[in-house]
């Protein structure tokens, strides 16, 4: 099987699964005073540590959470209960945080949200003085395409508004410690860590209000953590901070390689002319569906993805193509590098797409 979908999921590191082990048959709750309880204790705050240092922050501002999911909504509905006024988002978020902008839309908080350019790059412009939140992912789920996150921390600040960045796509793959943002938010499982565990970092690390009351992660999110996919989290994260440099060195040529299969075979690359992660690459072939590529690539043992995986399963046409007002927003095939990407599966990709091309065509022109 060559997989080339990381940016669903990636597999877990051999690093991380050993670091974890350990921890998966003792018991482990921090929060307990006896020895057991202040091992755990000490294991989950070398985690918090190492997170922390790979986005650049405090480990006092590290949230452990279930996935980026609940962290971005935990930092999106918390900010609503301390502060009054708008959001403003843009309209190619990842689904969750659609779907916490709809939901405070609902609680009655007006939201906007600010449109792309045919390239997939938002437009940031001068926000409404009413803003409490500015929300902006750090780069596209479903392109890649990174987002002005430089320029929304100067809009925000011109209005007195907090930050919230989605980083789930860029971290690991750009130095996240340059983002300066009041919520920052990844998760583990797309850096080779486990899947279950994610992070909200706070600027701040004081009090922020938690979707549900509890004692743990210092009030601002309840439930006893996880202390084996913490430990995960922070060994994937560490590898991913003091890798990053050689895995982008190996990414830019697999990438290079990737995309000229692509166009061998009369296929475009989306948002080529923009800066994006170097990971992702996605791809539209004139006249065919997306959904009708990926499946024909499984066949042949190549797994990549029609969009997000979450919505993978979706008819419905790409909802960040749709934005970019793409001619065929249903066509998308997002191919996605990771830790454990080797040339020999793009260079098998290479060989095997243009046959799974060509038959799709000629299966078009006998239904026609």
């Amino acid at each position: 099987m060559i997989y080339l979908d990381h940016a669903a999921t990636s597999p877990m590191l051999d690093e991380v699964r050993d670091a974890m082990w350990p921890w998966l048959g003792r018991p482990a709750n921090p929060s307990s005073v006896h020895r057991a309880g202040q091992a755990a204790f000490t294991a989950l705050e070398r985690a918090r540590a190492e997170v922390a240092a790979m986005a650049g922050a405090d480990p006092s501002g590290v949230v452990f959470t279930s996935g980026a999911t609940e962290a971005n909504h935990l930092f999106l509905r918390g900010a609503f209960t301390a502060r009054e006024g708008r959001l403003v988002t843009s309209s190619i978020e990842h689904p969750c945080v659609s779907a916490a902008a709809d939901a405070l839309s609902a609680a009655g908080v007006p939201v906007e949200r600010l449109a792309v350019d045919a390239d997939g790059v938002t437009t940031l412009r001068a926000l409404p003085p009413d803003t409490a939140v500015l929300s902006l992912m750090a780069a596209n789920h479903e392109t890649g395409v990174r987002q002005p996150v430089g320029g929304a921390r100067s809009a925000a600040d011109a209005v007195g508004a907090w930050l919230h960045v989605d980083a789930s796509h860029a971290a690991g793959r750009v130095d996240l410690s340059a983002v300066d943002a009041d919520g920052l938010v990844f998760s583990a499982h797309k850096l080779g860590g486990p899947v279950g565990i994610g992070v909200l970092v706070l600027r701040d690390g004081g009090a922020f209000p938690p979707l549900f009351a509890g004692s743990q992660e210092r009030g601002r999110r309840a439930g006893t953590t996880n202390v084996a996919a913490a430990v995960g989290f922070g060994v994937a994260a560490r590898l991913a901070a003091s890798a990053m440099g050689e895995r982008v060195s190996g990414w830019l040529t697999q990438r290079e390689r990737l995309e000229d299969a692509i166009r061998s075979c009369g296929g475009r690359v989306v948002g080529e002319h923009v800066p994006r992660v170097v990971t992702t690459v996605a791809a539209v072939f004139p006249g065919l569906r997306g959904d009708a590529v990926v499946q024909a690539l499984d066949l042949t043992g190549v797994c990549v993805s029609a969009g997000a995986a979450c919505a993978s399963g979706s008819v419905e046409p790409s909802p960040t193509l749709v934005a970019m007002r793409d001619p065929q927003p249903d066509g998308i095939v997002r191919f996605s590098l990771g830790p454990a990407s080797q040339l020999t599966d793009v260079d098998e990709l290479a060989r095997v797409l243009p046959a799974v091309i060509d038959r799709l065509r000629l299966a078009m022109t006998w239904d026609g």
